[in-house]
């Protein structure tokens, strides 16, 4: 009867300290992102990014069955050869600096808890600006942003220490899709991105 009893209680106070599923997150990290290439008719150069550093975030609501929507931002200051153009008014290679952001909306899927599988679809615009000459800091390409339509695929892995905070690593591969003005039929206008992340991811608030 005394241990039927203590089973008993056991049972009506255990899910006091369950703690429940967050109904959103935030997440914060880093990301590798491999070099790529952008031609631009409009400014006649061809930009050849080296490997950066990203810093990233997103805010997602939390949906049924393991899934979550959101906006994702990162940022990164990229070095790059800002090349001219055959035919282009660019006469000489230079060495430049420049800012890429990215902003999605995306969809965070992951399946179980412990160890388990990412996938995300994203889409959004992949902004360029700043482009500034290493040697004097004279600007380059004008003085706007460059905006261009991105979606991407990401898949990776993650681990769950708590309902509350998560440690993912996404491969993302993206394709950009950069304005045809001024540029030929030989020019490619679109560009594939490959992206590797690393993020913690905090869970907040409760269904």
């Amino acid at each position: 009867m005394l241990l039927a009893s203590l089973g008993a209680e056991a049972q009506i106070i255990r899910p006091r300290f369950q703690v429940g599923q967050p109904a959103a997150f935030i997440s914060f990290g880093m990301a590798l992102q491999q070099g790529w290439s952008v031609t631009d008719g409009v400014s006649n150069s061809v930009w050849r990014f080296s490997d950066a550093t990203q810093y990233v975030g997103s805010i997602e609501k939390a949906l049924s069955g393991g899934a979550s929507i959101g906006l994702r931002g990162s940022y990164a200051k990229v070095p790059l050869q800002y090349q001219p153009r055959s035919g282009g008014d660019v006469i000489l290679q230079e060495d430049a600096d420049a800012n890429v952001s990215e902003l999605f909306g995306t969809l965070h899927v992951a399946n179980g808890r412990g160890f388990h599988s990412v996938l995300e679809l994203s889409a959004g615009a992949t902004m360029y600006s700043g482009f500034k000459a290493r040697s004097d800091g004279r600007r380059l390409n004008g003085d706007g942003n460059d905006l261009d339509f991105t979606f991407a695929f990401g898949y990776g892995f993650g681990y769950a220490f708590s309902p509350t905070f998560t440690v993912d690593v996404v491969q993302d591969v993206a394709t950009s899709l950069h304005q045809k003005t001024d540029l030929t039929s030989g020019d490619d206008s679109s560009t594939r991105l490959h992206t590797t992340r690393l993020v913690g991811r905090i869970g907040f608030g409760g269904h």
